[in-house]
């Protein structure tokens, strides 16, 4: 695969397993959390991948093997072509992360200011008259005043602290963002504010997202590309205004079907999910979806269906198609 054609991020058979803390499974051996599941997409310059399912399906797994948190038990992960094991610190530069609670992930014991330039420091950017005016440049790009740098986070309320974050995963000039959850602390009122934010930010500097959520309305309004998750593997993924609107797949039909429509004239009708989502330390054999789809067949229990290409770019893994 050559850099020049290569995408900005590839993830090629995928998988990252857990050894449980105690007790065994079958024939006396430890138990193994299947976490993630041979997983394959790519991203793009300018691109938003979002990637959905249920709480526990892999989402935030796989978004922490491309941050390089986790290494994965299995396949690779590729930056413009080259194993980003064999890069180190490029890597770091070109790819950063903003998650769910902004609370939780800015040092409570650092100025704002602090928390934005000590990426730079970190990656030996810039002299400090140049840290100190890029951090007022990344405030004011994000709409806060120069004054903020001064202050610390508990200082602002959840929208501002989540402002700040952005600044700092932009603050080094990444290519790729990982956004796990950026919205779902923050009141109603405030996730449009960010959205937008965001939104901006990649029109301006041609960034990347990864999109990890599970509000089907936000991934639906951000991304390009929909990965739809179930218990480590990906059921269907595609351009995403034609996996909204011709969903392949039973778990995607129930997921989409419970997204609400701001028209009270519409009456919103779920489809069915039958019991609760299995252990990820003994998945069900065949199609992982079966003991819970109402449209199962008895193949489904015994054969795991491929993930075939439906359309242009649509992939599902159904044995209905």
């Amino acid at each position: 695969m050559s850099s020049t054609t290569a995408p900005l991020i590839a993830v090629e058979n995928v998988g990252k397993h857990f050894a449980t803390g105690g007790g065994v499974g079958r024939f006396g051996k430890r138990a193994v959390v299947h976490a993630v599941d041979d997983v394959s997409f790519a991203i793009e310059d300018g691109q938003t991948v979002g990637l959905v399912g249920e709480s526990g399906c892999g989402k935030t797994t796989t978004g922490k093997m491309i941050l390089a948190l986790e290494r994965p038990t299995f396949g690779r992960i590729l930056y413009r072509g080259i194993e980003i094991t064999r890069l180190g610190r490029r890597y770091r530069r070109a790819v950063q992360a903003v998650f769910q609670d902004p609370s939780s992930s800015l040092s409570p014991r650092m100025r704002v200011g602090e928390l934005i330039t000590e990426p730079l420091i970190a990656q030996g950017i810039g002299t400090r008259k140049e840290r100190a005016e890029r951090t007022r440049e990344l405030l004011a790009l994000v709409g806060l005043p120069s004054v903020s740098g001064d202050r610390f986070p508990h200082e602002f309320s959840g929208g501002q602290k989540q402002r700040i974050a952005v600044a700092r995963a932009l603050s080094i000039s990444p290519e790729l963002i990982v956004l796990d959850e950026p919205v779902s602390a923050l009141d109603v009122s405030i996730r449009a504010q960010i959205i937008n934010l965001l939104q901006d930010l990649q029109a301006q500097f041609r960034l990347s997202y990864l999109l990890i959520a599970h509000d089907l309305a936000v991934v639906e309004h951000m991304s390009h590309v929909i990965a739809v998750m179930y218990l480590g593997e990906i059921v269907e993924i595609g351009p995403s205004e034609r996996v909204a609107s011709d969903r392949l797949h039973p778990y995607t039909q129930a997921l989409m079907s419970a997204v609400p429509i701001p028209d009270p004239t519409i009456e919103l009708k779920p489809l069915p999910l039958l019991g609760e989502v299995p252990s990820p330390i003994n998945p069900p054999s065949g199609c992982r979806f079966h003991p819970r789809c109402p449209m199962a067949m008895p193949i489904c229990s015994d054969v795991k269906p491929e993930l075939k290409e439906e359309a242009s770019g649509h992939r599902v893994a159904c044995h209905l198609y």
